[in-house]
């Protein structure tokens, strides 16, 4: 498709919005989005089952939370930066974005795009007569979003490196202060273009909770003891000290976050817009250089805070466990705008649940949430093959399906053993692979082949079964595969079902035809020489992306 075509798509769809007045009371909609964040806050605190929620202090998520509906089961579409933001802005499934289907979304060139055809709800925001836009990451094509002139960041984006800039600070405080006053200048700036009462929707992505951040920056800028997280860690890492120390930094940025947020609610208190603006917190995917994490459909990388608030229309401390997806926020936000959800889209609104005149909120929603994954790093297989996955969590399981499970889901071992072309050449090996460069990876390249890690190593790094399934009371860390267990037979297969139709329903490439279409162009190259993206060209746009 060409860009004219593309064009006129566009303004054809603002022509039918626009004929839609907004209401008066239109609200305004701030969405605080943190780069890597997992479900850490310290209203996830359970004092029946230890966690590093216990350690974390994020005051401002908890009162968006206690004044409005948090949820505790809210998964992204996919674990990889670009097709969880996409899948948001879409409000489809990541598989049905197609250059957006994966991350830097390359693309063959000479295949029409089903990317082109996404209008995503900020643009029919825009187009009902919001003004829009966001500062620091995009990582999706910034023309939906209005274009590169809605980046808000005339006062720097030296936030992003956050423990980076306070680390080098002769005064911690006021280093801090001095981040958190570049995120109040940027959304005054966003501000001051909008006109008169026009509504808002604004979309603050703050990239420091992505690796890399400063070793020990936990402890000197939050007081994050490592150790108060003995006993804490999910069961699938070392509780050691270097694992601890990485975490409590992890916590850290999380921290700094949480504060960025709390200055977004100072200035809307002090504008008068805080009653009449829908406030909402979350993450684009689980924890970045921790196996498991990132790039996995486990829990530990799909699971990401929510906390929606939005006074008179939202209830006060409603908690939701049944799943939701992040698609959902599209047509939350577009219903709540008064405009009508794109009928392409897959998520469902979330009002009706977080309604306090809904008894049971349960109820009304899906009860499900699907996700997936293809590629995240080219290098991480050999002909830069994807990792296809594909999962459907409900309140009870988590079913899992690895399409190729002779492919490695991180990086073909020896994991320490560099490539031919090595990029990053990063402490601990030079090695691209599924996982983020971190202390923690450090520790299993150096120790690969150790007995003593060896459970640590099989579930973060081995090969993995077709079929995976878990039941999550009894293992809400997602340990005990079964899969093969006949008592679980009716289960699984009811799942597998379940999935296989929502799949069949969007037309994933990944099921429909031969299944093979995410392993060659357009999505892929046909061999590692021909027509394989620019990596280190990749590498740099996405370093800078991060900065940015």
């Amino acid at each position: 498709m060409t860009h004219k075509r593309i064009l006129v798509g566009f303004l054809l769809a603002f022509l039918a919005f626009s004929t839609r007045a907004i209401a008066a009371d239109a609200p305004n909609i701030v969405f605080a989005f943190a780069d890597d964040l997992g479900r850490y806050a310290s209203a996830y605190a359970d004092p029946n089952a230890p966690s590093p929620n216990d350690v974390i202090h994020t005051p401002f998520f908890d009162r968006i939370a206690a004044e409005g509906t948090r949820f505790d089961c809210a998964l992204v579409s996919a674990p990889s930066c670009t097709p969880s933001r996409a899948a948001i802005v879409s409000g489809q499934h990541f598989f049905r974005n197609g250059s957006h289907s994966q991350l830097h979304h390359p693309w063959m060139k000479g295949f029409d795009d089903p990317w082109d055809e996404v209008r995503g709800f900020p643009l029919m925001l825009q187009a009902s007569g919001y003004h829009i836009g966001w500062s620091y990451k995009m990582h999706i094509s910034e023309d939906r979003m209005g274009g590169k002139e809605r980046n808000y960041r005339k006062h720097g984006s030296r936030f992003n490196t956050f423990s980076q800039n306070v680390m080098k600070a002769d005064d911690t405080e006021a280093g801090k202060q001095e981040l958190l006053e570049e995120v109040r200048g940027n959304f005054r700036s966003f501000l001051a273009d909008r006109n008169d009462k026009q509504p808002f929707y604004y979309w603050f992505n703050p990239t420091n909770t992505h690796r890399s951040w400063v070793q020990g920056s936990g402890k000197k800028i939050w007081g994050i003891e490592p150790d108060s997280l003995k006993g804490k860690l999910p069961p699938f890492l070392p509780d050691n000290e270097i694992v601890r120390e990485d975490f409590a930094d992890y916590l850290g940025e999380a921290q700094a976050f949480d504060a960025a947020v709390g200055i977004l609610l100072e200035e809307l208190t002090a504008l008068g817009e805080l009653e009449n603006t829908i406030v909402v917190v979350s993450g684009d995917h689980g924890a970045p250089g921790f196996p498991r994490g990132k790039c996995n459909l486990y829990d530990f990388g799909t699971q990401v805070p929510l906390a929606i608030r939005w006074p008179k229309h939202v209830a006060e401390g409603r908690v939701i466990q049944s799943p939701v997806s992040l698609l959902d926020l599209a047509p939350t936000f577009l219903e709540a705008a008064g405009l009508q959800a794109d009928e392409r889209m897959d998520g469902q609104s979330l009002l009706a649940a977080m309604n306090a005149e809904t008894r049971d909120p349960e109820e009304v929603l899906r009860g499900t949430a699907i996700c997936g994954r293809e590629n995240h790093v080219n290098e991480s297989r050999p002909g830069g093959l994807p990792y296809p996955m594909r999962a459907i969590r409900t309140g009870e399981y988590l079913y899992i399906v690895n399409f190729a499970p002779d492919r490695w889901p991180v990086a073909q071992p020896p994991l320490a053993a560099p490539l031919t072309n090595p990029i990053g050449g990063k402490k601990g090996g030079s090695r691209r692979m599924d996982l983020d460069f971190s202390p923690t990876r450090d520790f299993f390249e150096l120790n690969e082949g150790d007995e003593t890690i060896a459970e640590w190593w099989r579930l973060g790094f081995d090969l993995r079964p077709a079929e995976e399934l878990y039941v999550i009371a009894d293992d809400p860390h997602q340990m005990l595969n079964v899969a093969d267990d006949v008592n679980f037979a009716a289960v699984k297969s009811q799942l597998r079902g379940q999935l296989l139709a929502e799949l069949n329903r969007g037309n994933d490439p990944r099921v429909i035809d031969d299944g093979k279409a995410f392993d060659r162009p357009p999505y892929a190259p046909d061999t590692p020489e021909r027509g394989v993206p620019d990596i280190e060209a990749l590498r740099k746009e996405d370093e800078k992306a991060d900065v940015n």
